[in-house]
């Protein structure tokens, strides 16, 4: 059996951890451009740890969510742009090459809020906008994640189409069968075979929830999938601080490689040290 690859873990909990301010909106899209040593050591630590792909710390850096800061359309424009490439520079300067880049973009406003997203058309300039950084930055993968709208999924996947590259979809689930909008999954999985899709993964949900998704997704999915959980006692939320201890996420994430996935790697709350323990079982 072919081990799976490994994803790295959270970016925002460690910023946080080293002392980097992540306030909302912008949550850590500010640390590319003030603090990008610190982003490179974690992308560094988390290689160490056993990585084969590392995320770009790109989760809110778009024109969308600058502008919710009040700044002027022309201002958020070059500070998201600005801080998307700088974001690409320091997974680049940490990777050397040696493992894969995962572009990462995610819903356009509140992750957890599904009801938040803007609609069609803004969707379309902003991942339009987007897209042509992330691709223009240079990324090895796109990863489109914590994705919980049917109709921004279906924007997403339609405009990446065009690029030549391998496109991952992770979605947040609302329970074992839905997305977090109460999409049924046989519609998610329909677009993602329609476009192509080359691994499909669900993140940030606790990782019980994760298993039950698992169950679902595969009788239906015959391509690469994976999953990266959050650690919270919680599914999403406040609390990622108060995460699930090493013994129980180590017997937990047993269970899931039972499944043989393609990718697993952790979200919020997730550090080095569960990328390493991963590692250490594989």
């Amino acid at each position: 059996m072919k081990k799976p690859l490994l994803l790295d873990g959270a970016m925002g909990t460690e910023l946080q951890k080293r002392g980097v301010g992540i306030p909302l909106p912008i949550w850590t899209a500010d640390a590319n451009i003030d603090h990008p040593d610190i982003v490179i050591d974690i992308h560094k630590d988390y290689i160490k740890a056993g990585a084969n792909i590392i995320t770009t710390n790109t989760f809110r850096t778009t024109s969308w969510t600058y502008k919710k800061t009040g700044l002027t359309i022309s201002r958020s424009n070059e500070r998201a742009k600005n801080s998307l490439y700088k974001a690409v520079e320091c997974a680049h300067n940490a990777s050397v090459g040696l493992v894969k880049v995962a572009g990462s973009i995610s819903s356009i406003d509140d992750c957890y809020q599904p009801e938040k997203f803007p609609g069609r058309s803004f969707a379309e300039d902003i991942y339009g906008q987007t897209l042509d950084w992330i691709i223009d930055a240079g990324v090895d993968i796109l990863l489109l994640e914590t994705m919980g709208s049917l109709t921004e999924i279906d924007v997403a996947l339609s405009l990446s189409k065009k690029y030549e590259i391998p496109i991952w979809l992770s979605i947040i689930m609302k329970n074992e069968i839905q997305i977090l909008d109460g999409t049924h999954l046989k519609k998610i999985i329909h677009l993602a075979k329609k476009y192509d899709v080359d691994c499909l993964l669900t993140n940030c949900n606790e990782i019980e929830k994760t298993l039950l998704s698992i169950e679902s997704i595969i009788p239906m999915w015959d391509k690469k999938w994976g999953v990266f959980p959050n650690l919270g006692i919680v599914d999403y939320g406040n609390e990622y601080f108060e995460i699930i201890d090493k013994t129980n996420f180590s017997i937990k994430m047993k269970n899931i490689f039972k499944k043989t996935p393609y990718v697993v790697g952790g979200c919020c709350g997730s550090s080095p040290e569960h990328i390493k323990i991963l590692s250490n079982i594989l």
